[in-house]
């Protein structure tokens, strides 16, 4: 039995923050969970869900060929698309270095319980599995869990897989690239690597998100392997006809200093340099929605909308369509994949270039996480500020990267980098 509309009244009693924190410890329990959190944002104005949650015990999800996913039809499926799903859905990219932390090829599963918080409510829904073994067990655990003592603070000795040097000598290139009309505008990531036990990962992932709320945060545990996502951006999303990308592109930082801060917002409005990255990836995001949307649909409401978050100022442009008859999330997303913002432009000879140069393949950076409903709306965030984390292997990695064009100065990319890392920095302290 399903509903859409069932409470598990057990769970009113408790404030919604710690009550997030101690449904996810009990999921830790099980092979594959997933969790989207819009952390109390006010940001985003079109999100149907505060919080989503997807579990399952079992373990016969061993998805590896795209055409597997597409045969799925008509019921909840949740996880990640790592961004080397790329060289399946485009055909003419190819990734051979390794990953860091390898997850599998399509870390997804449907969920046996599904539960969400609707925007605008307080209460904790049942959308999926009402009458199964795993909400039984939920409410059981809920009503003798105790409090938990945080982990152990430990130094991580995080290496990068470029060094400062290489790093800037790459963006020079990657301009002579530009120069030459190969590209107009790269993504170039950078990855720091580290090894050792993570203790308790739904205790780091909540600490993510406290120093860093962001309206598309995202856990998954993919059996051995672990997502730590508090990600600022929408991929895609299916609300109705409705289709909506968010790219952003464009990043200051934040200060304790009120007049610096307001300074830097500043900066950042009238930035004719960030303004004209922003509208590439505006147009190719344009481009992308445009091969499933009705002719004549795509529109850009909302260009250069500065957004707070608690470290930086992000540029963000919201590109709509209305989507054609006849097409489901895997056409659409065939025709999305991956994110714009996370390549650079045009698509795909630059996803060429950033297999040539970047050491290692990105794994989940640079994917998305999300789910879909068996009505076939979906939303998907862009995998960025995020943790990855292999326990069988004890390997933590994160990747940061940044949009170089022609004019960008390769010291200051380099330092932008390590700007957007400071919460993944900072939650150990």
């Amino acid at each position: 039995m399903t509903s859409s509309n069932r409470t598990l009244q057990i769970f009113s009693s408790t404030e919604s923050s710690q009550l997030k924190k101690e449904i996810l410890r009990w999921g830790m329990k099980h092979p594959f969970v997933c969790v989207l959190d819009n952390c109390e944002h006010e940001i985003d104005r079109y999100g149907k869900y505060e919080w989503l949650a997807g579990f399952s015990s079992k373990r016969n999800f061993n998805y590896r060929n795209w055409s597997q996913i597409q045969a799925l039809k008509g019921s909840w499926l949740m996880g990640i698309l790592p961004y080397e799903l790329k060289d399946q859905i485009q055909k003419h990219t190819h990734t051979s270095q390794p990953s860091f932390i390898q997850f599998p090829s399509l870390p997804l599963f449907q969920p046996e319980l599904v539960l969400a918080i609707p925007r605008g409510s307080h209460q904790v829904m049942v959308l999926e599995g009402a009458e199964s073994p795993l909400k039984h067990e939920l409410e059981g655990w809920l009503k003798e869990a105790k409090a938990k003592e945080a982990p152990q603070k430990k130094i991580w000795n995080f290496q990068p897989n470029f060094s400062r040097r290489r790093y800037i000598e790459t963006i020079e290139q990657l301009r002579e690239h530009i120069r030459q009309g190969d590209s107009y505008e790269i993504n170039l990531a950078q990855a720091f690597h580290a090894e050792g036990k993570l203790d308790r990962p739904d205790y780091w992932y909540h600490r993510l998100i406290e120093l860093s709320p962001v309206p598309f945060a995202a856990f998954v545990k993919y059996e051995e392997q672990y997502l730590l996502c508090a990600s600022p951006e929408r991929f895609l999303q299916l609300d109705g006809q409705t289709l909506r990308t968010q790219p952003i592109k464009g990043t200051a930082p934040r200060s304790s200093n009120k007049e610096e801060d307001e300074a830097h917002f500043q900066y950042l409005s009238g930035s004719k340099k960030e303004q004209a990255e922003n509208v590439m990836i505006v147009d190719l995001s344009r481009n992308d929605l445009y091969r499933s949307s009705i002719p004549h649909t795509v529109e850009v409401p909302h260009l250069f909308e500065i957004q707070a978050f608690p470290q930086v100022y992000q540029m963000v442009s919201t590109v709509e369509g209305q989507k054609q008859e006849g097409l489901d999330w895997t056409d659409i997303m065939s025709n999305t994949f991956p994110p714009g913002s996370m390549t650079g432009a045009p698509k795909l000879r630059t996803m060429q270039l950033i297999d040539q140069y970047e050491p290692e393949s990105r794994g989940v950076y640079a994917g998305s996480v999300g789910y879909i409903e068996p009505g076939g709306n979906f939303d998907w965030n862009v995998i960025i500020r995020s943790l990855v984390y292999d326990d069988a292997r004890e390997r933590l990695s994160y990747h940061v990267g940044g949009a170089i064009t022609y004019d960008s100065d390769p010291v200051k990319e380099y330092e932008e980098t390590l700007l957007k890392a400071t919460a993944l920095r900072r939650i150990f302290g």
